[in-house]
């Protein structure tokens, strides 16, 4: 097993004060101990170290979009978009979960929560180095849809031949397009969950009256039998006590934080792009939930580089600091995918996931300057090896033998 140690100006552990001139020793894929100066056999130089970022959300199979599709129709308009973009003559699933791959193989992400339609992203994660934890998606409005997508899922988790390191969940989709008994046995499987849940003020609008533009979009869809979905946000919650919710953007703070036990993934660029109104993050993290963060997909996300989310997210929220938007992006992060035993900080029995970027500011008060860095790192570290180095040449690497 390897055993060595690097340096750099700034060490960000999360979970404790950043460190200057910080020292993290690894053996193997593991962080073995962080301390304050002495030898190591790597100087990074003028640079920070944080922990590998954590995109909690995204759709890799959408990553062929070329820019986000257009929502001037609202949110059953932008649904139909995503639709028929999947069903097009010439649409290869596969090769856009491969794009995607690609695509963050250039970030700071070292773990990514995949919301998979039926492309196989783990197959093909299983072959990139990246940790993941793949939701296979669940879907059906009636019930002969619900359990055939049941059965699709469960064929699916019998035949996964992957690495431990590409973890199986389940996503039933969203309260308008699933049914009550595909949750409730998610809820019943044990396994890791996420759901697109209270997306838009036209979800609250069906659930309640299956009126407005959903109940229209699924009309249009052929889809008449309704009966089988919720009628409200807590009757989902029930029978998922341990779902992560993906967007929360139209129930209450109130709701959310009563409801805390549950993780919520934020994804800011898509909240941008529907023009969503403010989301109250600072006063959902001063409550104590737990909120991490998510690209999307292409399809509402200019790109899925979780660190050019993180300076734009700092810029709208000024009631938070960069060290809270920092653990969003990471620890908190981890934690929504359920993998916070092993990603989101730097600290002894942690894998070696590491994201390093250009720092040449004396103390710790420059932390903001280094998220905004984080969007185009200068070298990765995945399980204690190197998997983007190319930049590094410029931050006065140093090799002690």
């Amino acid at each position: 097993m390897r055993t060595w140690s690097l340096k750099a100006r700034l060490v960000v552990p999360v979970v404790s004060p950043p460190i200057v001139g910080g020292v993290i020793d690894i053996a193997g894929e593991r962080i073995v101990g962080v301390r304050s100066g002495g030898y190591a056999d790597v100087d990074l130089g003028d640079a920070a170290v944080v922990p590998g970022l954590v995109n909690a959300h995204t759709h890799l199979d959408l990553s062929d979009c070329i820019q986000p599709l257009p929502v001037d129709g609202g949110f059953a308009d932008w649904i139909g978009s995503v639709i028929r973009h999947r069903r097009r003559s010439d649409a290869d699933p596969v090769s856009a979960v491969k794009l995607g791959i690609a695509e963050l193989m250039d970030t700071a992400t070292t773990l990514v929560g995949d919301i998979s339609a039926d492309s196989a992203s783990d197959e093909l994660l299983e072959h990139a180095p990246i940790d993941a934890v793949v939701y296979r998606e669940v879907i059906g409005v009636n019930d002969g849809r619900a359990e055939s997508s049941w059965n699709d899922f469960a064929r699916w988790l019998a035949a996964r031949t992957t690495k431990a390191r590409i973890l199986a969940g389940v996503s039933p989709h969203a309260p308008y397009s699933t049914h009550l008994e595909l949750m409730s046995r998610t809820g019943a499987s044990g396994l890791p969950s996420q759901i697109h849940f209270a997306e838009t003020p036209e979800e609250l609008l069906f659930l309640k009256e299956r009126s407005g533009p959903l109940a229209e979009m699924l009309a249009n869809l052929g889809v008449g039998e309704t009966s089988g979905l919720a009628t409200s946000f807590n009757e989902i919650l029930e029978r998922m006590p341990g779902v992560t919710l993906a967007h929360a953007n139209s129930v209450s703070e109130g709701f959310l934080i009563a409801h805390s036990s549950h993780p919520l993934v934020h994804c800011p660029a898509t909240h941008t792009w529907f023009g969503r109104s403010p989301f109250p993050l600072a006063r959902l993290l001063a409550s104590g939930m737990i909120v991490g963060l998510g690209t999307d997909s292409r399809a509402s996300s200019p790109e899925i580089n979780m660190g050019q989310h993180l300076g734009p997210l700092l810029d709208t929220h000024r009631d938070l600091s960069p060290a809270e938007v920092l653990a969003c992006g990471t620890r908190h992060g981890a934690k929504a995918l359920g993998q916070e035993r092993d990603h989101g900080a730097i600290a002894p029995g942690m894998l070696a996931n590491l994201a390093v970027v250009s720092h040449s500011e004396k103390g710790v008060s420059a932390l903001e300057g280094v998220i905004w860095n984080l969007g185009h790192p200068l070298g990765v570290l995945w399980r204690g090896e190197w998997r983007k180095i190319n930049r590094l040449a410029n931050a006065s690497v140093t090799w002690h033998d």
